[in-house]
């Protein structure tokens, strides 16, 4: 059997093992908003520079209008 000594750091390894999960959760919580934001940036950067594409087509039928 376990004495009382033995139980009670037993308890207090299970408590700081506890915490030690949480604050890893809290060091993988900026990278997951840092993926989060850089896949937001990418999306908007796509349709940016599809616009600006359609924009730049628009620009050479004006061009060659105006000619």
């Amino acid at each position: 059997m376990h004495s009382k000594a033995d139980r009670r750091l037993i308890e207090t390894v299970k408590v700081i093992e506890k915490h030690l999960e949480k604050n890893e959760k809290w060091f993988q919580y900026p990278e997951k908003k840092m993926n989060e934001l850089d896949a937001e940036i990418q999306n908007w950067d796509k349709e940016f520079l599809q616009g600006m594409a359609k924009f730049e087509e628009v620009m050479v039928e004006i061009e060659k209008i105006m000619e």
